[in-house]
């Protein structure tokens, strides 16, 4: 519609141009084209309009020879307009005012060549009578009319501008859909292989825990059978078995326990449980094996606390008995101390685990609530472990509507607490 605009434009100022009977002697043909050759930016969109111009000379006169000679000077230019598009492109940083000098300049000229060397007037006349007129008039009509424009040549710059911005925007859009696309395609594919390991990992538990009790089962009977006999290797041998066995089923125990918290299939029971009850168990449990390494270890339960709390008491059991377990393997001297205690703000209960043995760094201090990860993950590690503990406690302490956290320094030893609400909504679990 722009470029019939701007053909229509051409052939209008070619009629209302000054006429004498051989053909016209000065009309506004070329304003148009100069126009075109800044407002657009492909080649043959100008060529077109020149062209077109070209066609609408018949429109004036009629098909005459003087209107053939003057509509292939009008062709002429819509050549030379069409290069100095192109040279545009290739220097971009030119401003307004140096594209407008040289098509002005490059076009007049052209123009008045093409009728100076096959016009419709004599040339001797043309050049020496009607040309030191009519071209200083065309360039000063065609100065004023692009200075004119300049404002709308600005805008139409940026309209062009935000369209190819659209157009870029657009673009990214439909890349960025794409990436959504592939990131959505590809946390399926995870969730497939996270349910899939899951439930791998449950079933694989089950499996090995069948063939693990009945071992741990003859083991423990040829230890009887073999009790009281002397220099008998067979109940060193069967002792080995079932010390071993129970560490592997203790092992397999936690990844199906961790399986089934990161599924959310762990089953809670809840039920009111005493605190007095839960430590003395488990001080009972591990004080043998602190009493080996020579530990202090002690439990502490604060008058405020009360005597029952409402939880799920084997994994509340399983969770201290983890803390507990590392607090006394990584201590070689001090104390090991389960605190309980009550939030001074918050309605929640407090165990704490405190011990002096060799601490955490604060950039490792994250890794050790991952499973599979301990603080020294090298193949040679002092201290052997799954590293499961720490990430089934974390586990479960979101379960039982808590958390767990941890506060350490290196070689100045570690402090866990976990806490856990007072009252329990159990049907919001």
């Amino acid at each position: 519609m722009l470029i019939i605009t701007f053909i229509f434009s051409g052939w209008l100022a070619m009629m209302v141009g000054v006429q004498v009977p051989n053909g016209p002697v000065f009309d506004l043909r070329v304003i148009p084209i100069i126009f075109a050759t800044l407002m657009f930016r492909s080649p043959l969109h100008v060529l077109l309009i020149g062209l077109g111009i070209s066609a609408s000379r018949f429109m004036v006169n009629g098909i005459t020879p003087n209107a053939l000679t003057g509509s292939i000077n009008i062709a002429i230019l819509a050549v030379v307009s069409a290069g100095l598009v192109l040279l545009y492109q290739r220097r971009q940083n030119c401003s307004y005012l140096m594209k407008a000098t040289v098509s002005l300049l490059t076009i007049n000229i052209v123009q008045v060549t093409g009728i100076a060397l096959f016009g419709a007037l004599n040339r001797e006349v043309y050049v020496k009578q009607i040309m030191p007129y009519t071209l200083p008039l065309s360039l000063l009509l065609g100065a004023f009319f692009l200075f004119i424009i300049y404002d709308f040549y600005k805008e139409q710059m940026l309209a062009m501008e935000l369209s190819q911005k659209n157009k870029i925007l657009e673009k990214q859009k439909l890349e960025l859909l794409e990436t959504h696309q592939e990131l959505e395609d590809k946390a399926n594919q995870i969730l497939k292989s996270y349910k899939y390991k899951s439930d791998f990992m449950s079933n694989m538990s089950h499996e090995l825990r069948t063939p693990l009790n009945s071992i741990i089962l003859l083991s423990e009977l040829i230890r009887e059978n073999e009790t009281g006999k002397a220099d008998n290797e067979n109940f060193e041998y069967a002792d080995i078995i079932h010390t071993s066995s129970n560490e592997l089923l203790r092992i397999i125990n936690d990844i199906l326990d961790l399986s089934k918290a990161e599924a959310g299939k762990m089953e809670l029971e809840w039920g009111e449980i005493s605190i007095e009850d839960i430590t003395q168990v488990l001080y009972h449990q591990l004080a043998p094996f602190a009493d080996k390494k020579q530990l202090n270890f002690e439990v502490l339960i604060d008058e405020a606390v009360p005597a029952v709390l409402m939880s799920d008491g084997l994994r509340l059991s399983q969770i201290l008995r983890n803390l507990l377990s590392n607090a006394v393997k990584f201590t070689n001297y001090g104390t090991v101390t389960l605190h309980v205690s009550m939030d001074p703000v918050l309605d929640h209960i407090l165990f704490i685990v405190k011990d002096t043995g060799i601490g955490i760094d604060e950039e490792n201090q994250r890794l050790v609530f991952e499973a599979f990860l301990q603080e020294d993950s090298t193949l040679n590690r002092k201290y052997e472990g799954t590293g499961l503990g720490l990430s089934i406690s974390s586990q479960l302490a979101k379960l039982l509507g808590g958390t767990l956290t941890l506060s350490s320094k290196k070689g100045i030893g570690s402090e866990f607490m976990l806490s856990l609400p007072l009252h329990m909504n159990i049907n919001n679990h």
